[in-house]
């Protein structure tokens, strides 16, 4: 009996860090660009690059992502409406942009909100992508929202990279990260439901830092919903936020929690 009790305990405790694992680094969703500075070298050519989704755990390309699982992608320009982009074919969805505008442009990408459930089930743990509801032993289960968004300069920057998208949770630089060089902080504003998003961790990293889940620099936004990223390497980076909030009364049969997550991609020379 003793021994029973003592592999239930240790298959809780097991569980339990898991769970707190999987809570801290759940998949996360980005943009990749080829090229961040693509330049115009004829108007009939124009400039280009690739974007490519980011999915997963390793930064920055870890799992494929199906076209099915996107809700938006879309280019905003410097000036105008923003366009819709089809994504191209393949694990990463790989698509050609190409640009006669020059400044900054934003492209826009979020995923289709969904359920995810960690059960405990005979001795094993369990991930589907469901609601809670018909469940034993959950450990956790949130309803999750991702958003991402890179910045293309073309041909130079331009006020554009301030500008909103709408995304439910966003980040937004209060400086082109164009203008950054290593060892400056780069400030941003972390926008949720168009207002601040008061003291939630921002973390940032850059390509090459880790394969994993780690990241080079965390700090919490400040009650203006403020933060700073220390640039601590040339190259690609990625800053991501969160926001978890309990679910409310209406979700509370389906999911604990509420997930959101928004991701910023750039490049620092």
């Amino acid at each position: 009996m003793r021994n029973i009790k003592i592999g239930l305990i240790l298959k809780l405790s097991i569980a339990l860090c898991f769970s707190l694992s999987t809570v801290a680094f759940s998949h996360t969703f980005w943009l990749n660009a080829t090229d961040y500075f693509p330049e115009i070298y004829s108007p009939e050519y124009g400039a280009r690059t690739k974007v490519y989704f980011g999915w997963g755990h390793g930064y920055p390309v870890a799992d494929f992502l199906l076209a099915e699982e996107l809700s938006e992608f879309r280019l905003i320009p410097p000036k105008g409406e923003s366009e819709p982009i089809k994504p191209g074919v393949g694990g990463f969805l790989a698509t050609e942009l190409s640009f006669s505008e020059k400044g900054t442009h934003i492209v826009a990408a979020s995923l289709k909100p969904g359920f995810y459930t960690m059960y405990l089930e005979k001795g094993q743990i369990h991930h589907r992508s469901v609601p809670k509801t018909g469940l034993n032993g959950v450990i956790l289960s949130l309803h999750f929202e991702q958003y991402a968004k890179a910045l293309i300069n073309v041909a130079g920057s331009s006020g554009a990279f301030c500008k909103p998208v709408g995304h439910t949770l966003e980040i937004i630089p209060l400086l082109n990260p164009a203008e950054c060089k290593v060892g400056d902080y780069l400030p941003v504003q972390v926008l949720f439901k168009g207002r601040p998003a008061r003291f939630c961790p921002v973390y940032g990293t850059y390509a090459g830092f880790s394969t994993g889940d780690d990241f080079a620099f965390v700090t919490t936004a400040d009650g203006q919903g403020k933060a700073k990223i220390r640039i601590l390497h040339h190259g690609p980076w990625l800053i991501k936020a969160k926001v978890k909030l309990p679910a409310p009364d209406k979700l509370r049969n389906k999911c604990n929690e509420l997930s959101y997550t928004a991701t910023l991609t750039f490049e620092v020379k």
